[in-house]
Parts: C-alpha cells; structure tokens; sequence
C-alpha cells in the first residue's frame, strides 16, 4: 500500500472525502466535479482544514471541488501520487464505473445462458429465445439471477429437462416431476418452482401464461400431462350447475363428493342465490341438513386442496360471495388467512369474534411450536382470535358453536348481517 494511501486511511475524518470520490468516479467514469460534505463532524472539520488549509468548524456544510484536491495532491510530499491507485487501495476494489460495471454484468448474464443453450433442444431454444425477447419470462428469469444465480441454473436445467422430455402418452404430473427433477412435488401448480415451467410450455404452446389451475390443468393435458383427478376431492351441498347429475343431488337434499374432473367438467356453477358457506368439518354440514337449511355448502375437511380451490375458483368467476368459518386454532387460522389473502372481498369470515371463541372454547391446549403458525396470521378480520389464542394456549373448534353458526346463516339470508 502506497504511503499516501496510509495517510488517508489512518486518518477517519477523510471517510466521506474518500467515498464522494470513488462515488464521483462510478457515475463519471472519471474523477471530476465538486463533493459535497454535509454538517462536518469534529473530526472531519480538523482532518480537512488542515489538507484544505482554510478554517473549519464542525457543523459547517463544505464543497471540495475534485480539481481541487488533485492540485493539493500533486503538491504534496508524495510524488508518485496517482488517485486511482489511492481510491482502489483505499477501499481495495477494482476501479470500474457504474456503466463499465453494468456493461460487466451484462456480459457475465449473456454468458450464463449461453452456458444453458449450447445444443438445438427444445429447452435451449427456449431460453434462448426467451434471453432475446426480453419479454416477461426473461423479467422473471432475470431477477431471480439478481437474487440467486446457483439455484436458477438449477432451475432451468431443470425446466428443460422437463420440456426435452414432453411425455407421449398419458402420465401423472408427481411421476413426470420425479422423473426429471427428483423431486415429486417441483412443479405442483402451487410450487415457486412450477411457475418457470408453465412460462415454457406456454412458449411451446404459443399461448399466453395460464394464472388460473383450470387453465394451467388443461394446458397439463394438452402435453398429456395429469393432475391425480380422483384421489383430489372436496364435499359439496346443494351446489347449482348445468350438470344434472350434481343437480339430483341438491334436488334430493344429498350432500355429494366431486374430484377434480368432475370439477373441470362443470360449465356453470352458482350457489342458492349466490351465496356459498365454507366450513371445515363435515359436522357443520350435517347440523345445517337437520335445521332444513336451503343454501350451499362446500366442506373443506381441514385442508384447502386443489379441489377446493378450482370450485371456489369458478364460483367468485361467476359473481358468488363465500362465506367462512372454520376451528380457532393455528391450523384453521392459517386455512382462513390464505382463503382471504386469495379471493379478498369475495369472502366473508362469519362468528370470528371474542364470545364466538369462547363458545366453542375446548380444553385443548396448543402447543408453541403451533402457536408459532400464527406469524404467518396478518388478517384484520382474524386478529382477535389470533389473540385470543395466544393468550389462552387453548383452542376452540366450529362444532361446539353450531348454533350460533346456523343463527347467523339465517341473519344473512335475512339481509341482517
């Protein structure tokens, strides 16, 4: 390190003289133009009245023009003084300007994918492509380069893989993942992972990118492709629709189970009068058939599957409003925090409040790994139970406050709530 070099750096009142320089430098591409320092520290005010030979109080607010300390430097003790040497020992970087720097990057990025794409596969001409247009996808990719080049190398290696290998005929999409990524559940619709892919096939297709499961299943298929339709169910009551056979059902007061085919089947699809009750257990549903309640019912049974999703889906497509109640604790908050954080205004939580909790209030205590669940809980509507919660350690479940359910059921069809 050059002496005057140590000379700036044993003294810490040149701090934010050494930053404007090297930040005039990456802007400029040069060292030119006035550095401003603002409201001098004590030591600042000393350190510089003495290189600037003028007088500084601590406080003052000055202007260093860069001409003016290159003239001090040059006649100064040190010779040899070259102020990229100084800036790039100071701070020990190399010495780039913001536009060499991005140019830099930019190289570096190119040069990442065109590792990616050195055959004619399907997948290199994907991405390269996608690189080339510039267009969303590249967005996407782009910015998860800027958070992590490592894992979306892996990433892409894998989407291609994926797309070199489009199934001929009929397979399971867990089978299909597993095969080429190791790892079942990769590109389930909900995974971060699936998103890059369907951002392919939709290229391979030439469509527009699916944001809905129905069309993201449909498009599944058209690569022969399959969801596990059968094994994927939820619980429906009284649900209106152009199928007569679900309609039979309703007509003979029978709750029914639908998969997902049937589900993606289903043309039109309305609750009575637009309304729709989501509940967790199926208790709930059996004490509305006793009461001979005339409305629509779908039962989640402790788990938002895609089954569930794709019908409330369709229903709020359609104009439906949904109604919400499900047990108060960690789990059934966290069910009902993502129910609302996806279809927001088109879903209403009904007996969320304090006397509802200890209507239903159970001996049950939580344990504090569970509670911990509710971090993820940032609802308004579910802050008081969330509260509730973890005060009491105890939870509450929906059976035990049935009918205080079924009353208000009635004040909504009443037009009181």
């Amino acid at each position: 390190m050059h002496s005057y070099t140590e000379y700036f750096k044993n003294n810490k009142g040149f701090v934010r003289l050494m930053e404007g320089l090297l930040k005039k430098y990456k802007s400029l591409g040069t060292f030119s133009g006035i550095i401003k320092i603002n409201n001098l520290t004590s030591e600042e005010a000393n350190a510089l009245s003495r290189f600037l030979g003028v007088s500084l109080v601590s406080g003052e607010d000055i202007s260093i023009k860069v001409k003016q300390f290159l003239k001090i430097m040059s006649n100064s003790k040190y010779y040899d003084f070259d102020i990229n040497v100084l800036v790039k020992e100071y701070f020990n970087i190399e010495l780039i300007s913001n536009k060499d720097d991005k140019s830099k990057k930019e190289s570096e990025e190119l040069k990442f994918y065109d590792e990616l794409t050195l055959d004619n596969s399907l997948g290199s001409r994907w991405l390269r492509d996608t690189v080339s247009s510039k267009n969303e996808t590249y967005k996407l990719i782009h910015k998860r380069y800027l958070q992590n080049k490592i894992n979306l190398k892996k990433e892409i290696v894998y989407v291609q893989s994926l797309i070199n290998n489009l199934p001929s005929k009929k397979v399971l999409l867990s089978i299909y993942s597993a095969k080429y990524t190791q790892d079942p559940h990769y590109i389930d619709l909900d995974s971060v992972h699936s998103i890059l892919f369907f951002h392919a096939l939709s290229y391979i297709s030439k469509c527009t990118y699916p944001f809905t499961r129905e069309s993201k299943i449909r498009l599944l298929d058209k690569y022969n492709i399959e969801i596990d339709n059968f094994s994927n169910f939820v619980i429906t009551y009284n649900l209106l629709t152009d199928k007569d056979y679900i309609n039979s059902f309703s007509k003979n007061n029978e709750s029914l189970i639908l998969n997902m085919q049937n589900i993606m089947n289903i043309n039109s699809l309305n609750g009575i009068n637009r309304k729709v009750f989501i509940f967790e257990n199926p208790s709930i549903l059996s004490e509305i058939m006793e009461n001979g309640l005339n409305i629509s019912v779908i039962i989640t049974s402790g788990f938002i599957n895609l089954s569930v999703y794709l019908l409330l889906d369709k229903l709020v497509e359609n104009g439906n409003k949904l109604y919400y109640n499900g047990d108060f604790d960690p789990e059934g908050l966290l069910i009902a925090s993502k129910l609302k954080e996806k279809y927001g205004k088109n879903i209403e939580f009904i007996c969320y409040t304090k006397d509802d909790y200890y209507n239903c209030l159970s001996q049950n205590i939580a344990t504090k790994k569970r509670l911990n669940k509710l971090q993820s809980v940032n609802i308004d509507e579910l802050e008081i139970i969330k509260e509730l919660l973890i005060c009491n350690n105890r939870v509450a479940y929906q059976e035990n406050n049935k009918e205080r359910i079924i009353s208000v059921i009635n004040d909504i069809y009443k037009g009181t709530v």
